[in-house]
């Protein structure tokens, strides 16, 4: 359950809107000069045009549009396809958020604070922007995309990021003025949302627009971004083509993405040269890989992903009580875990929803990871009630045993192996925990649903330290219904703070409590390592994600394949 910003603008948050230099020149594609590109061995290259990529992902896409992607692929190819007001990159912990003149991503060339306290951003947009059918981009399309973000109708899962936003006003074709309740640093992040093209859908009932033509085949899409959906055979194969109206002009002529649930064939695959890119990598190949393919880059995207159990309250009312998760949690020997399975050093045990990398919210002092404590997690159980009553090793209370399902997904082979650990460790305690696997998607939609008991998954880390995707009471992706009063109220103070510094210490302390109330365990921070050969050129991953400047990406011409390979 990969959740991500865009690419990276996933669920949860982590990090201060850092405001980027609001420059005035129409930056960003005027022309399509390749600039020198350096080599492994220290020389230069020019970048050449054409030849297919092909990468290899866990997972296939189900609906990459700004209204509806819910994370895994889906995030990665809207941060790909489509454009938002200014463009959003890690710098030195930090994220910040680009104009045109630094990133062709970018419809806005310059923002501006304006309205009653500063309450209101105006962009400055580009002239002359085009989506892929040739239409032209305009401040209508932006008034359009937040006003179906904002439609309780629509039912859009990104909702949330912009809850704060009261209203979007078009001054002209090339002005938009977006509102809000109030001053705070979360209205860069806010704006900074990939913007969905209005001419298509127009006429279309709010509640209908997920099941538009445009959106069910995902080759009709119209975009702004470099690529588009040229073919995609469900669950084989995806083929990203240019956007001839995107500049500057893609090097690639195509990008093939094919699907590959199972991690043994990813990394076959990609050691014998049929995939260029490949993710994640499971750590246990990576002394292997390293060995087989040396001038590969294994590049990571650093503690952007934390892994938990998560406890489901309407399906297992043992969870109604914190003190049975929090028992939950001290059972399970976390630095075990990571040691056995020698995931070490891309993994780091967890504290709770903010990762170390996010410098301006991760607080060690009051978050540690939870203690392994089995005597601890024994007494805990006690005290809730919980008795071997019949002498059968499993806890029960009012004559129901302490006992449910922990679902994840396949083809990881990490939470498989976690998984098993972990229902070993429950076993001490006297909690029967039965293990069931099913296909990403599967996995998803019981989730999402709330149909799960409890799941052994992973969130994505957006950028913004709001937590209320995650946790706010009514929230969508608040799939452990979770509801104290006492975290809702701290959540909204932070919401209301107008500057970075008092938002974040509320944050802190909404992090905390949510902790003390633990809805998850969290097991650990990791980071997924994308595997790039040596063939394809000037792949930027980090913090932010693998797919943020595709249209750079480039192979030698003596390197180059021809069309873009059939899906097996």
């Amino acid at each position: 359950m990969r959740k991500r910003n865009g690419g990276a603008r996933g669920v949860l948050a982590a990090a201060v809107l850092a405001l980027a230099a609001a420059g005035c020149g129409d930056g960003g594609g005027k022309d399509d000069a390749l600039p020198d590109a350096p080599l492994t061995g220290g020389e230069e290259q020019k970048p050449e045009r054409g030849g297919t990529a092909v990468l290899a992902e866990l997972s296939d896409m189900a609906q990459p549009m700004p209204l509806f992607y819910e994370g895994g692929l889906d995030s990665d190819l809207v941060d790909v396809m489509y454009m938002g007001l200014t463009r959003s990159a890690w710098v030195n912990g930090r994220l910040v958020q680009l104009l045109s003149d630094k990133s062709p991503m970018a419809i806005a060339w310059r923002y501006e604070y304006t309205g009653p306290d500063s309450t209101a951003l105006r962009y400055r947009m580009r002239s002359a922007l085009r989506w892929s059918d040739g239409k032209p981009l305009t401040a209508r399309d932006v008034v359009w995309s937040f006003e179906r973000l904002k439609d309780p109708k629509v039912a859009s899962p990104r909702q949330q990021d912009v809850a704060g936003l009261d209203s979007v006003r078009a001054e002209n074709d090339s002005t938009v003025v977006l509102h809000f309740a109030r001053r705070s640093p979360e209205m860069l992040f806010a704006a900074a949302t990939p913007v969905a093209p209005r001419h298509p859908f127009e006429g279309t009932a709010p509640a209908q627009l997920r099941t538009h033509p445009t959106l069910t085949d995902p080759t009709k899409t119209v975009v702004s971004g470099p690529f588009r959906v040229g073919a995609w055979q469900p669950n084989q194969q995806i083929t990203l083509v240019p956007n001839p109206h995107f500049s500057p002009k893609p090097l690639l002529d195509a990008i093939a993405i094919r699907v590959i649930p199972e991690p043994t064939t990813r990394v076959v695959e990609f050691q014998t040269g049929q995939v260029d890119l490949a993710r994640p990598v499971s750590t246990d190949f990576i002394p292997e890989l390293k060995r087989r393919v040396p001038n590969a880059k294994l590049e990571r995207e650093e503690r952007r992903f934390w892994e938990f159990v998560a406890y489901n309250p309407r399906t297992v009312e043992a969870f109604r009580d914190p003190n049975v998760r929090r028992a939950l949690g001290m059972a399970i020997d976390v630095p075990a875990i990571l040691s056995g399975l020698r995931l070490e050093p891309y993994v780091a045990a967890a504290s709770g929803p903010y990762p170390p990398v996010f410098r301006d919210v991760y607080d060690p002092e009051r978050m540690r990871p939870l203690a392994f404590d089995t005597a601890g997690a024994r007494a805990l159980l006690a005290q809730a009630g919980w008795r071997d009553s019949d002498g059968d090793g499993i806890l029960d209370k009012n004559g129901k045993k302490l006992s449910f399902t922990l679902l994840t997904n396949t083809g990881n082979q990490r939470r498989a192996d976690v998984s098993q650990v972990i229902q070993q460790q429950w076993r001490r305690i006297g909690v029967d925990a039965k293990i069931q696997q099913l296909e990403f998607g599967a996995v998803q939609e019981k989730q999402y649903s709330k149909t799960f008991e409890a799941i052994l998954g992973g969130w994505g880390v957006n950028m913004n330290p709001d937590l209320t995707p995650l946790f706010a009471s009514d929230a969508q992706l608040n799939v452990v219904s979770f509801d104290d009063p006492e975290a809702q109220r701290l959540m909204q103070v932070a919401k209301d703070q107008p500057t970075a510094p008092l938002a974040n210490a509320a944050w802190r302390a909404a992090a905390q409590r949510i902790v003390q109330q633990q809805p998850y365990t969290w097991l650990y921070y990791y980071d997924p390592v994308t595997a790039v050969s040596e063939r394809l050129r000037n792949v930027k991953v980090d913090t932010y994600g693998a797919y943020q400047n595709t249209w750079e990406w480039w192979i030698p011409r003596d390197r180059q394949r021809g069309a873009a390979p059939k899906a097996p």
